[in-house]
């Protein structure tokens, strides 16, 4: 009989790739999990992974088997959620990812009100600012900004955040204020440096190029740049609320942007679980009136 221990620690290894990343990240000792994988060679009579001194590659049969367990652990938790979820008192985990900013300016911001009100619930919250498989990654919600491409999920509109061009007074004294987009190019603008689609502007005057003299890989690093002086660049309201409430930065040329554009949706995103639909649902309920996504 397979041991569902044996099974964590084989997808354990498989995700990082490395006995001892996955010892670190699990908090299981090497050799715990080298006896599991090689326990499980054993009753399947097959191979796992390669091994050699520098690397650990998961053989074809070990590919195939990773996507079995994925499914089979996920069911086991289904099980689990689907009992826990019969109890009057909201209780057990919530896996909920969205992009750094949106973690950090929303809902790091309502959480521990959450938390406070639903004590039982376990959030566990993670951050990337590209799309994840929810399932690869074990996310039960995640909170995604613009257009979704991902038909196979569920999703749940939260709002609007309107993009906005925004620079601080001192910049604005400094260079002077463009009157229209087309004295754009004559600012230092910045803009992403790994997310080419987060360079568009909207602009409603299309035909005036955007160049930018300062490009970062994070949203809360350009708008820390922005803040400091460095130009002119557009971000999201959700991101910037603060900063325009405090006058550290201020909005520039109010009507440039075409709005909505393909940059301002928010919407989370989950597969359609019964046995999660209750919580998900409620942290969306509770979340959705205290964000703040729009003037």
């Amino acid at each position: 009989m397979i041991k569902t221990e044996d099974l964590m620690a084989f997808l354990a290894v498989a995700e990082s790739e490395s006995f001892s990343k996955a010892s670190v990240k699990e908090g299981i000792q090497i050799a715990t999990l080298s006896r599991a994988i090689a326990r499980l060679e054993k009753q399947l009579d097959t191979t796992l992974f390669n091994r050699t001194t520098r690397k650990l590659v998961m053989t074809e049969e070990g590919v195939v088997f990773k996507g079995y367990v994925q499914k089979a652990l996920n069911t086991l938790e289904l099980g689990q959620q689907h009992l826990l979820s019969h109890q009057t008192e909201p209780v057990g985990k919530l896996r909920v990812d969205s992009a750094f900013p949106f973690m950090i300016n929303q809902l790091a911001q309502v959480l521990p009100e959450f938390k406070q009100q639903y004590p039982k619930v376990e959030l566990e919250l993670t951050t990337n600012d590209t799309v994840v498989d929810l399932l690869e990654n074990k996310v039960d919600v995640a909170i995604r900004i613009g257009d979704l491409k991902d038909s196979t999920l569920h999703a749940r509109a939260l709002g609007q955040s309107p993009l906005v061009l925004v620079a601080s007074p001192d910049y604005l004294q400094a260079n002077g204020t463009p009157t229209h987009s087309g004295q754009l190019s004559e600012h230092s603008l910045i803009g992403f440096s790994h997310a080419s689609h987060l360079n568009n502007w909207y602009l409603k005057e299309p035909n005036n190029a955007i160049n930018f003299e300062l490009k970062a890989s994070s949203g809360e690093v350009i708008k820390q740049l922005c803040v400091n002086g460095m130009g002119i660049t557009a971000l999201s309201y959700y991101m910037i609320h603060r900063e325009l409430n405090d006058g550290s930065l201020v909005e520039v040329l109010p009507n440039a942007i075409h709005h909505p554009n393909r940059r301002e949706s928010i919407q989370a995103v989950y597969y359609k679980q019964s046995a999660l639909a209750s919580r998900i649902s409620l942290f969306l309920d509770f979340i959705q009136d205290k964000l703040i996504l729009e003037p």
